[in-house]
């Protein structure tokens, strides 16, 4: 089990995640006697239902990296808050010129993949954004004095 969510966790690190199909249906089929029907789902529950997905990927990533580091999930986000606080003063949602808790340029964001959690950094939970940096920086976690006034 632990290889499995390793690997999970290496890939998840080591290469970029694509998003939904565009072709993405909110319709869902069945058959009722004899009669097909179809049952919309209404497009906030379908969201909802993906970003709640998006982020329990993030945090299960996560989990599996924290614990092959000997940290629990706490310590590995309090070791990003305190870059967050030296990067942006712990704002999250940071927008431009640089973005997020963290401060990436838009450039590297979309270059690791961020964009399978939001279009912008600031678009994502402090989780997402910690996965994505940890895959710029192959797991090391910088300390507030390794943070970049200029973005990363």
């Amino acid at each position: 089990m632990r290889r499995v969510l390793l690997t999970l966790a290496v890939a998840l690190l080591g290469a970029t995640v694509p998003g939904l199909p565009a072709d993405a249906s909110t319709h869902h089929h069945h058959h009722v006697r004899g009669h097909h029907h179809a049952i919309r789902t209404h497009p906030r529950m379908v969201l909802r239902s993906h970003r709640e997905s998006l982020q329990w990927e993030a945090v299960s990533a996560l989990g599996v990296i924290a614990s092959h580091l000997h940290l629990s999930l706490q310590q590995l986000m309090s070791k990003w808050q305190r870059v967050a606080v030296c990067e942006v003063n712990g704002r999250w949602s940071m927008e431009g010129p640089i973005y997020s808790g963290i401060g990436f340029l838009n450039f590297n964001w979309q270059q690791f993949g961020g964009t399978h959690f939001g279009p912008l950094a600031g678009d994502a939970t402090p989780e997402q954004q910690v996965l994505i940096a940890m895959r710029i920086t192959k797991t090391w976690i910088p300390d507030q004095y390794g943070c970049s006034p200029s973005g990363w």
